[in-house]
C-alpha cells in the first residue's frame, strides 16, 4: 500500500509533498525527529515517543503547533488505514522557510511520514567500531547525523555495521542511532550520560530490572570489550547482539541469554 504523507495538518499523497529549498531544516539541518512503530494497527508507546518530541522540540527552541493529543488523534488515523503488519512512522519538525536561510521562521514545519518496516534480525547481530565523540544535545533526536554519516565508508571497511561513541572524559555513550548495554557476571550496566534515553531503553530497564541488578553509570569502552554480552536497544532493533567492537568479538560472539530474554519479554510488552 502506497501511503500518504501528513504535512501541516492534513494527510496528502507522497508524490504532492515536498520539503522547500528555503525550509531551514533543508539548509542548516535546524529541526527535530522523532521514530516509532505500528504493529497491526497498535502505535506501539505512542504515548512516550509524543512526550519525547515535546521535549525536543522545547529544546531545540522550536514551537509545535499541535497538541500531543492531536497528534495522537493523527496517528491513529494512520493506524486505521494500515494495511500491513508493520509501519515505521517518522515525524519531523522544522524551523520553517527562513527568509534568510539562517533565522527561523513561523510557522515550523511539521511531516509524519509512515512506511514499511522491517527489524533489524534479533539473532543475526552487529558489529560496532568505536570512534571517540560526543554529540552535542545528545538529549534530543534532532536531524544532525553528520559525524556518523561521513565514518560510514570507514566503518564499512572495518566491517562494522555502525559506531560506538566514547570519550576518555566521558566514557561510552552510545550507537549512532541507538543505546547501549554490556552484561558481566549477570549484572546490567548501561551508560548515563551524553545520550539520547530511548523509549525501547527506558522500557527495556524496566523489564530488566525485575530479572537482573542494573547500573546506570559511567561505563567505559573497556568495560565493553571485556563483557559477557553487549546489546543495543531502539526503535528499530529492539534489543539486538553485539558480536564484536573494533574486531574483537564479544563473549561468545553469538547472542546471550540476556539479549534474548529482554527482547523476547520487549515483544510481549508491545502487544
Amino acid at each position: 500500500m502506497d501511503y500518504p504523507i501528513w504535512f501541516n495538518g492534513a494527510w496528502k499523497p507522497a508524490n504532492e509533498v515536498h520539503v522547500s529549498v528555503k525550509d531551514i531544516g533543508f539548509l542548516r539541518g535546524y529541526g527535530i525527529f522523532d521514530f516509532f512503530r505500528i504493529i497491526d494497527g497498535n502505535p506501539v508507546f505512542l504515548a512516550d515517543h509524543l512526550a519525547r518530541f515535546e521535549r525536543s522540540a522545547a529544546k531545540m527552541g522550536l514551537n509545535l503547533p499541535y497538541s500531543a493529543e492531536a497528534l495522537s488523534a493523527c496517528i491513529h488515523e494512520l493506524a486505521a488505514m494500515s494495511k500491513d503488519a508493520c509501519l515505521g512512522v517518522k515525524m519531523v519538525l522544522t524551523g520553517g522557510e527562513s527568509m534568510n536561510g539562517y533565522v527561523p521562521a513561523e510557522p515550523a514545519n511539521l511531516w509524519i511520514l509512515p512506511g514499511l518496516f522491517q527489524f533489524t534480525d534479533p539473532e543475526k547481530g552487529m558489529r560496532l567500531l568505536s570512534k571517540e565523540f560526543v554529540r552535542e544535545m545528545a538529549d534530543i533526536k534532532s536531524l544532525n547525523y553528520a559525524f556518523g554519516i561521513r565514518h560510514i565508508p570507514e566503518m564499512k571497511q572495518a566491517g562494522a555495521d555502525d559506531l560506538l561513541y566514547f570519550t576518555s572524559q566521558h566514557g561510552v555513550s552510545e550507537s549512532t542511532r541507538s543505546n547501549l548495554f554490556y552484561v558481566k557476571n549477570g549484572v546490567i550496566y548501561t551508560p548515563d550520560a551524553h545520550i539520547l534515553e530511548g523509549i525501547t531503553r527506558m522500557k527495556v530497564l524496566e523489564i530488566a530490572r525485575t530479572h537482573y541488578p542494573v547500573f546506570v553509570q559511567r561505563c567505559d569502552l573497556e568495560d565493553f570489550m571485556q563483557a559477557d554480552e553487549v546489546f543495543t536497544t531502539g526503535s528499530t532493533k529492539r534489543v539486538v547482539p553485539i558480536l564484536a567492537i573494533d574486531g574483537q568479538m564479544i563473549g561468545s560472539g553469538e547472542r546471550g541469554p540476556v539479549a534474548k530474554r529482554l527482547y523476547d519479554e520487549l515483544v510481549k510488552s508491545e502487544k
